[in-house]
């Protein structure tokens, strides 16, 4: 048996462990397939679909679980760590959005639900249950983009501390918890 299934949303196709794929309810009995897009689904949804549409960007994502809810989290830069284009980030907060259930409204302090998710080119329901999207213009924090970028902005003095070495930056990077593998490869681009 297939840990994986693939199906087609948005034109594209997508592969997912099978513990999304539900066709029993809570009892054991049969149900219609649905596909369920709880964080970590979403994650990977996201992440796939930047890297088909988006091939020249670096994506990276995360997903949280907290009491009352979870997060997917997706940060996109160029392999520099420099911005990309806006239409970029919102193409991937259009696609992600279908999988979030509801929004926060700080006016009356409140979560409101609203009906999420999709379905696939072969008629397979989506469910959305994701709680929160954020869709960063950004590296993920000591990602090799981000490592690229502190050191380039550590010795052109964007820091606070003023410019430093390239040594000095190795050991700063370093101090923020960077890895002495995605140093060796940002030296490689700088």
């Amino acid at each position: 048996m297939s840990k994986k299934f693939k199906f087609k949303l948005n034109g594209m196709e997508f592969t997912l462990p099978m513990k999304y794929l539900k066709n029993k309810d809570w009892n054991g009995n049969p149900i219609p397939a649905e596909i369920n897009i709880t964080q970590g689904a979403g994650s990977s949804l996201c992440k796939q679909y930047v890297k088909k549409k988006f091939p020249n960007v670096v994506v990276s994502v995360s997903s949280n679980s907290f009491s009352m809810g979870n997060s997917v989290d997706v940060y996109i830069s160029d392999e520099l760590g420099a911005e990309v284009d806006s239409h970029i980030i919102e193409d991937v907060k259009s696609f992600g959005s279908q999988f979030v259930y509801g929004k926060f409204n700080g006016m009356i302090d409140m979560y409101e639900s609203k009906e999420s998710g999709a379905i696939t080119e072969s008629g397979t329901k989506v469910t959305g249950n994701v709680k929160y999207l954020h869709v960063s213009n950004r590296p993920k924090f000591c990602s090799l983009p981000d490592v690229v970028k502190m050191l380039k902005d550590m010795m052109a003095g964007q820091y606070c501390y003023g410019k430093v070495s390239l040594e000095k930056a190795i050991e700063n990077v370093k101090g923020y918890g960077a890895t002495e593998g995605n140093i060796n490869k940002a030296l490689k681009l700088i």
